[in-house]
């Protein structure tokens, strides 16, 4: 079995997954309707802040297995032999710990932008959309790492990458159409405020990503 680690890990994913759909059935699928409903976000949240119900971080370690499996698989593929003489689960560990760690960096500069505007409400109704948006890409995801991993072909790991930016680009149009709810942001605040927080993150990845392993 090719790299044991990975198969416990993917496992681990379906195994909580299965657990999200058999306690929390309802929740999820108001999950799904969000996706392409605001008004079906604002009941999910209405319901119960996404970060403080309880099938959050069992979603969210779906979602970030998902995130760093896609990460790593990507560069094994596109770029054999860039972690030879490495060990791939550190590799792993590696990805995940700077992936973690730019989404709270991300989570503290939206907050601190909207304590500058005093726009806090508008500011937790993005997060949590954010949240949302991650969330379900994060469950769509597994069924198809299951290919890449064990098929080991390019065209599912560009069906993944498909998937990943149609859901930022439903994600980009929830923060406009959040944006221009609210009075205080100008368009011109809106489009800077975006593309600081979804598009330049994306460019910068895309950066490191080709310079250390598709090089």
């Amino acid at each position: 079995l090719k790299n044991n680690w990975i198969f416990w890990i993917l496992l681990a994913g379906f195994v909580v997954l299965t657990m999200v759909r058999y306690y929390h059935e309802k929740r999820l699928r108001l999950f799904g309707s969000s996706i392409l409903k605001r008004s079906a976000a604002i009941q999910l949240i209405r319901e119960s802040p996404i970060y403080s119900h309880r099938s959050f971080f069992p979603m969210l370690l779906i979602y970030i297995i998902s995130v760093t499996l896609l990460i790593f698989q990507s560069v094994e593929i596109t770029s054999p032999g860039s972690t030879e003489g490495i060990k791939t689960l550190l590799v792993f560990l590696e990805f995940l710990g700077i992936y973690v760690a730019f989404s709270l960096l991300k989570m503290l500069v939206i907050w601190l932008i909207s304590a500058t505007f005093k726009n806090k409400e508008t500011a937790k109704e993005y997060i949590q959309n954010i949240l949302i948006y991650n969330l379900v890409t994060g469950i769509l995801l597994l069924p198809l790492l299951l290919l890449i991993i064990y098929t080991y072909h390019e065209l599912f790991l560009y069906v993944a990458g498909g998937l990943v930016l149609i859901m930022i680009f439903l994600r980009f149009i929830r923060g406009v159409a959040i944006g221009l709810s609210d009075s205080k942001f100008s368009l011109i605040h809106l489009f800077l405020y975006l593309c600081t927080l979804e598009i330049l993150p994306l460019l910068v990845a895309a950066k490191f990503l080709s310079k250390y392993f598709f090089s």
